[in-house]
């Protein structure tokens, strides 16, 4: 669910686009226009070499059979990878064209760089719900395996559905060194019904910085099946590996794993051996797994100086949340988890990680914070916890958890862990729906909080008691409306709640960041101090954008910004006379608020003028 509106680029896509011809033809360069209506021509392509500034267009509604394949002698850049101007491969006319390459990649991209593709549909040979195909390829592939750090610059993927792939839908990837890809954007893609995993990149094993500068966004990966033979993860949706300086926002997985027998994986987003990456704005629900994790997202090893922030994880096999690292340089360190939802996850009892919000082995440096996690009891017991601490060789260390909300129902467990090493829980808030109130730490329960605080320290800070417990009095949303929406309110703060302005003050504390905004793009602090859980109750008055009137139709038209989950009352004058509360007229309120830009019409009397108030309830 993507809770923030997206500005189109295209208009400065283009620009950029014709600035680049234009550097090209200036540097003496020739650009050549390829337009593709048959499948004769689509088979020629591979016999030419394309340069900077040369565009192939498919007919649009028309299915080319085979591989379009680039190697060294076709690229938008110079030798040393710089960009000099991009290779455009898109559709035109009507719809997209569609490349269906059976057991063969639909595009393979070796050894160069400076592509902008967009616009088509690539489709294999199909997997079978068992994971069982043919096809041993993934649908969109660069691949750069070249000595001496080699970055190709520039990769622009944009409207591309990939499917029926036995391996990834769209992968890139360096394998010598630090070779890879620098300035690499994916977005619009769909990615579905493959094998391994939707959307990928990888480095050389252990390499951090093979590709640099990723950006992911608006891409949806799901029923990616999983390979009930591999050893290792499959089946995942949006993976980064090898990547310093990446983001992923407002990106969906979901329904993703099923097959994956492997004792790890799959994760519906998540990295792995890279640095600087942000998880933002994202949704990720019922992945599964047979063997592994099958959570919604995670920061793995060798992942450092990261952020997960702002998403939404539900209905998930494992963990919500995953931090986990191992041995040597594999550990994890510097991270962030904030802000986030996690409901419903940990729904199989075989994944070792279901929870809320797991942390386990080599973990070092990490902050969570101000996130929500609420846990319904599963058909099959009570021992899935909100939040699960694992050690596993080594212990979890330098770990600070606080001001978040923990919540459970039917007796399950609110905290479980088993770490030895330095884990603090402080100005978190429990609360177990009225059924049993269960802390289990280090093999021992615990059925209140001032009992753990006594035997374990924790909730305690200068010898003071913080944290709490009981009802957090979350909102009741509207009856009828958006179930989606309605979700998300269910899962706000009443203006009433004990936990408004009780959250511990973590720059002061603890020398932590809080950052701007809760979940719901409120900023934060909004009274005392900050709210406990991912809501920051709001009490400022929404933004008027624009007022349009259109005499023909006697309508004014307010569009404004909205706050989330919030309907506002709506007020009419004719001569801004009276009390708007008692005197004005009152018309129907609108409906709750996205945090997105919003439009309410009113078909108003004949008049020059009439006034409009937003009231807030």
């Amino acid at each position: 669910m993507c809770l923030y509106p997206v500005r189109s680029s295209r208009r400065i896509a283009t620009a950029a686009r014709v600035g680049c011809l234009l550097a090209a033809l200036a540097s003496g360069l020739s650009a050549t226009d390829h337009w593709v209506t048959t499948q004769s021509g689509f088979n020629q392509l591979n016999a030419l070499d394309f340069g900077p500034g040369d565009r192939i267009f498919l007919a649009g509604g028309m299915t080319f059979t085979g591989t379009l394949r680039f190697d060294a002698a076709d690229s938008g850049t110079d030798s040393s990878g710089q960009l000099v101007a991009p290779i455009v491969v898109t559709s035109f006319g009507s719809g997209r064209a569609t490349i269906a390459s059976g057991d063969e990649p639909a595009i393979l991209a070796y050894n160069c760089g400076g592509f902008e593709i967009s616009r088509l549909n690539l489709t294999g040979s199909g997997v079978a719900p068992d994971g069982t195909t043919t096809s041993d390829s993934s649908g969109l592939v660069f691949y750069n395996d070249l000595p001496g750090n080699v970055k190709f610059q520039h990769l622009r993927l944009d409207e591309i559905e990939a499917s029926g792939f036995g391996e990834r839908g769209v992968v890139i990837g360096g394998f010598n060194g630090s070779s890879g890809y620098h300035d690499v954007r994916l977005t619009r893609i769909v990615a579905r019904d493959n094998r391994h995993t939707g959307i990928e990149t990888f480095g050389f094993t252990g390499v951090t910085n093979a590709l640099t500068q990723v950006l992911v966004a608006d891409c949806h990966a799901f029923n990616q099946r999983g390979d009930p033979d591999r050893t290792t993860n499959t089946g995942s949706g949006i993976v980064l590996g090898g990547v310093d300086g990446g983001v992923i926002e407002r990106c969906l997985a979901h329904d993703n794993g099923w097959n994956n027998s492997a004792s790890e994986g799959p994760v519906g987003i998540w990295a792995y051996h890279s640095a600087n990456i942000v998880i933002q704005h994202c949704e990720s629900h019922h992945n599964r797994t047979s063997g592994g994790d099958g959570g919604g997202f995670d920061l793995d090893i060798q992942v450092s100086n990261s952020v997960m922030q702002y998403n939404f994880s539900h209905d998930n096999a494992g963990a919500g949340f995953l931090v986990y690292g191992t041995s040597g340089s594999n550990i994890n360190q510097g991270n962030t988890v904030r802000y986030n939802l996690s409901e419903n996850d940990g729904r199989d009892t075989g994944s070792p990680a279901a929870s809320g919000i797991f942390v386990a082995n080599h973990v070092r440096d990490l902050n969570i914070h101000g996130n929500t996690v609420r846990l319904a009891a599963p058909p099959f017991g009570t021992n899935i916890p909100a939040i699960k601490i694992r050690s596993q060789g080594f212990n979890p260390d330098e770990v600070i958890i606080a001001n978040n909300l923990f919540t459970t129902s039917g007796g399950s467990r609110l905290v479980d862990t088993d770490s030895d090493g330095d884990v603090l829980f402080a100005g978190n808030h429990y609360w177990s729906g009225g059924a049993s109130f269960v802390i289990r730490d280090n093999g021992q329960n615990f059925s209140s909080l001032s009992s753990w605080r006594s035997s374990r320290g924790q909730e305690r800070l200068g010898g003071q008691a913080v944290g709490g417990s009981g009802d957090p009095r979350f909102k009741v949303p509207p009856a009828g409306g958006n179930p989606a929406l309605n979700r998300l309110i269910a899962l706000q703060l009443r203006g009433d709640s004990p936990l408004v302005d009780r959250g511990l003050d973590l720059a002061a504390r603890f020398g932590i960041n809080p950052g701007p905004r809760d979940y719901f793009n409120i900023l934060t602090p909004q009274g005392g101090g900050s709210d406990v859980g991912a809501h920051e109750t709001g009490t400022g008055a929404p933004k008027i954008l624009s007022v349009r009137h259109d005499p023909a139709a006697s309508s004014f038209t307010i569009r404004y910004q909205s706050e989330f989950g919030v309907a506002f009352g709506l007020r009419r004058s004719p001569d801004l006379q009276g009390d708007p509360e008692a005197s004005w007229t009152v018309l129907p309120d609108t409906p709750p608020g996205d945090g997105g830009v919003m439009e309410v019409t009113d078909f108003a009397p004949p008049g020059r003028a009439h006034f409009y108030v937003l009231v807030r309830p």
